[in-house]
């Protein structure tokens, strides 16, 4: 009897470290996600927020035979706003994780939901494809790597108005809005399978001791 106790005894605690580490890892990399996607985030943010500035500080500038200005006719502005609003919320619901995460150190556990990993891939992929089709004279980003904007620049004073840094800064963050949904991909996949081998042991662990002893040995 009193074996068969400490065989039960130690299974139990061999399950309760393994939902402990696989816990532990879930907290990392739940962690290390958000943090990576606000940093991303806040990159793409500050980009369009400084094209914003750049259109509106330097729209009106005088250039011979353009009475609109350096700018394409017409700018289409949305696809810029788009990408800003998309990467302010996002880097938003990725602090708003990371302060969960601070705010349960203690009991050192990790939130996933598959659905809000796969609508945050979905809507990412869309706002790339979207950002990059718009890509055309007339939209920001498009306009400052035509060969007209280099003629144009000719004429400007390129502190005022650079369209060639423009072009670079706009394409880096069309790369980054590529490389989030990439790391969104991949952190998915780590934190399902994490969170399916979390779910496993506990289903054993509950078995064993029931969801009141459950509670109590990982709260």
């Amino acid at each position: 009897m009193q074996k068969g106790e400490q065989q039960f005894s130690s299974r139990r605690e061999f399950l309760l470290r393994r939902y402990n580490k696989f816990r532990h890892w879930a907290r990392i990399a739940s962690g290390v996600t958000n943090v990576i996607s606000a940093l991303f985030s806040a990159s793409m943010e500050s980009i369009m927020i400084y094209t914003m500035y750049k259109f509106y500080t330097t729209k009106d500038l005088f250039v011979e035979g353009r009475p609109w200005g350096p700018w394409a006719k017409g700018s289409v502005l949305w696809p810029t706003f788009m990408l800003a609003v998309a990467s302010i919320t996002t880097s938003l619901l990725a602090l708003t994780v990371l302060v969960g995460l601070w705010c349960r150190r203690k009991h050192n556990a990790a939130f996933f939901s598959l659905i809000y990993a796969a609508g945050h891939i979905v809507a990412w992929v869309i706002v790339s494809v979207v950002y990059r089709v718009e890509k055309t004279e007339k939209d920001l980003w498009g306009w400052s790597c035509t060969d007209k904007a280099r003629a144009i620049q000719q004429q400007l004073d390129s502190k005022k108005l650079n369209f060639e840094s423009l072009c670079k800064l706009q394409a880096s963050s069309w790369e980054v809005s590529v490389a989030e949904v990439v790391i969104k991909i991949l952190s998915t996949g780590v934190s399902w399978y994490v969170d399916g081998k979390q779910k496993g042991l506990k289903i054993e662990l509950v078995g064993d001791i029931g969801s009141a002893g459950f509670n109590q040995v990982t709260g």
